[in-house]
């Protein structure tokens, strides 16, 4: 429950910031954040009951960064009022991956029981 809180806040945070740092991410409106939130985070906390017990660190991260490098591209093309290239949606997902980092430092090191076992 505490990583989908923190990708809940930290997703739309990540992606606000995204769209002012970056020229080639351009979230015109409010509502297509909201849907990548929406849509990122569930995804994301599956995939950690699936794969932090299985996998190292590192290939952890990698998946990470695919799903949401794919995801993030995907959903921009689908979206209405969102232009995000293909290298924009590379930033946003190493933006983001590295926010999984921490999340996935945090499970592990705490030993949270996150259905892990």
């Amino acid at each position: 429950m505490q990583s989908l809180m923190i990708k809940i806040i930290g997703i739309p945070l990540i992606l606000v910031l995204c769209n002012f740092l970056f020229n080639s991410v351009d979230f015109k409106l409010v509502y297509p954040i909201i849907w990548f939130t929406v849509i990122l985070a569930p995804i994301g906390v599956i995939m950690e009951y699936i794969i932090i017990p299985r996998i190292t660190y590192g290939k952890q991260l990698f998946i990470d960064f695919a799903a949401t490098f794919v995801l993030v591209y995907l959903l921009a093309l689908i979206l209405p009022a969102v232009q995000i290239s293909l290298w924009g949606s590379f930033l946003t997902a190493l933006i983001i991956t590295g926010m999984e980092a921490m999340v996935h430092k945090h499970l592990i090191s705490d030993h949270l029981d996150h259905s892990y076992r």
